[in-house]
């Protein structure tokens, strides 16, 4: 697929998931999305949709990026894609990677994200019914491989698809930089940036970098109001269950009743739990930052406005790896 070509494309998705007649069609793959995963919500199924909608089918940010990245002479190379399932669509960035650098989609989907992606694959065959996106469930003969899973899956895929190019991730999280000087609407950014998804993505911020001597109180009082997520029984069983095990061993902690805040220096936090890292200045900060590099995904705060860690950009790469640069770029 050419660059006008993917174009055209993107044109025709953008009109496709705005047009009231496709909305019955949309709908429900939304509802089986939501049966298939006990974590999608239709609220938080839509939210995705609306920011993939937002980043993804724009052809203006689509002609930018390919301006930054010019096309290339190359082969229609086999791409196997290894789609995590743990947020609404979340392979879909691969997937326009792939198109959009001429190359063929050979997808795995996660069993516990498959329909919002046939929806987008199926609406992309509307416009051509031979783009080349084909779901499979091995992979094999495969030129090169991109997999998302965990810190075990990632190290089974880095040694089986050892003799092929190939991207692997693992597992990531994100922090928030806090200096104290944050109005309440940054607060209610970083809200956003911590409850969306109930926390579930590498993009979610689990970890808050503060000063040693911040006032935590203004925060609190931002975050302790989003208790829609004590709506979802698994997020609200997960805050019982540190709830019960914080006091039964005496970990200080502070419970805003919608989620335990306690300090500690790990970045992954579980569902229902924020930790807290207290920095004593610039230097310090920057030094346990770039001792945690290769497990953070944002930067909220430094990088990164506050609430917008849930939209990405089209360079906005996972991992800090270009992915459209490695599949031009294939031999």
């Amino acid at each position: 697929m050419r660059q006008s070509q993917f174009l055209e494309l993107i044109k025709f998705l953008d009109q496709f998931f705005g047009s009231e007649k496709n909305k019955e069609k949309i709908e429900l793959f939304i509802d089986k999305a939501v049966n298939e995963n006990p974590w999608f919500t239709d609220s938080l199924v839509r939210t995705a949709m609306n920011a993939i909608q937002k980043q993804f089918f724009s052809p203006l940010a689509w002609q930018d990026f390919f301006i930054k990245h010019p096309e290339k002479a190359k082969k229609n190379s086999n791409i196997g894609l290894i789609l995590a399932g743990n947020l609404p669509g979340i392979g879909f960035h691969d997937l326009l990677m792939v198109l959009a650098s001429g190359q063929v989609a050979n997808v795995k989907l996660s069993s516990q994200d498959k329909s919002l992606m046939q929806l987008y694959v199926l609406a992309m065959k509307e416009f051509d019914p031979l783009i080349p996106v084909h779901f499979i469930d091995r992979l094999q003969g495969m030129d090169a491989v991109i997999a998302t899973g965990s810190n075990f899956s990632g190290g089974y895929f880095s040694h089986y698809f050892s003799t092929i190019p190939h991207i692997i991730r693992k597992n990531r999280s994100s922090l928030a930089i806090l200096r104290g000087t944050e109005s309440d609407h940054e607060f209610q950014g970083l809200s956003k940036d911590i409850f969306t998804y109930y926390g579930l993505g590498c993009r979610n911020v689990s970890t808050l970098s503060i000063p040693k001597d911040y006032d935590l109180i203004p925060l609190f009082d931002v975050l302790s109001k989003e208790d829609w997520v004590l709506n979802h029984s698994k997020y609200a069983n997960n805050l019982q269950y540190y709830r019960t095990l914080y006091l039964l061993n005496q970990i200080p902690h502070f419970d805003l009743g919608n989620i335990i805040v306690s300090e500690n220096e790990d970045l992954v936090s579980p569902v229902g739990v924020l930790y807290i890292h207290r920095y004593e200045n610039e230097s310090s900060l920057l030094k346990w930052i770039s001792e945690r590099e290769d497990k953070i995904q944002c930067k909220v705060g430094l990088n990164i406005d506050f609430g917008q860690s849930q939209q990405p950009a089209l360079d906005d790469f996972a991992d800090g790896i270009n992915t459209y640069d490695f599949l031009v770029n294939l031999v």
